[in-house]
């Protein structure tokens, strides 16, 4: 799985350069909420995605609003036929990352659900429930086939918004969020099963 090409090619990459007032140490994350804002807007505004999703709350509605969608990018078509309900379960891969940053020039690499170098044959699917993720996430989700292979851009007011996240904070307030995704399974969880 390789997102990190992708989106360097695709995007407009901001200069991050700043450094803190406590000392000549770079900022990580200088003018966060504004770089985040500016970065979805120009993704949303470009040519350089398949489709966009608007967030499941607006099923048979639409919004003049960019950040009320979900970006995505096909990198592999499944097999067709159903799509997860919010109530389901999933088994998927996925890597997520941040926008560029001023140490991280492709992104910190927040999460991911295997372990380097990914292999197709060995690797274990993570397991979760559609309504245990973030509403950007989630909306895309409810779109995707068994063996659909997506990139996906979720706005931070459909991601953590303006709280950090993470065991440690490592999401940062006002993140976009980028999931490179691979649905492998789906199924309805019965009452009494474990997760």
């Amino acid at each position: 799985m390789n997102i990190k090409h992708y989106i360097l090619a695709s995007l407009t990459l901001f200069s991050l350069a700043s450094c803190s007032e406590k000392d000549d140490t770079p900022e990580e994350y200088p003018d966060w909420k504004n770089q985040n804002e500016n970065f979805f807007e120009q993704a949303y505004l470009s040519n350089g995605y398949d489709f966009k999703i608007p967030k499941y709350s607006l099923v048979g509605e639409s919004s003049s609003n960019h950040t009320d969608y979900v970006l995505v990018k096909v990198f592999e078509e499944g097999e067709g036929g159903e799509t997860p309900y919010l109530s389901d379960s999933i088994a998927v891969h996925y890597v997520g990352y941040l926008m560029p940053s001023t140490t991280y020039s492709e992104g910190y690499q927040f999460d991911k659900s295997y372990l380097d170098p990914f292999d197709w044959a060995t690797a274990v699917p993570s397991i979760m429930a559609v309504n245990d993720t973030r509403i950007g996430f989630a909306t895309a989700l409810m779109k995707m086939h068994r063996g659909d292979h997506w990139l996906i851009i979720i706005p931070y007011q459909l991601g953590y918004g303006a709280y950090d996240a993470g065991s440690s904070g490592q999401i940062p307030a006002y993140s976009t969020l980028m999931f490179e995704v691979r649905l492998e399974d789906f199924w309805t969880k019965k009452k009494g099963d474990r997760d």
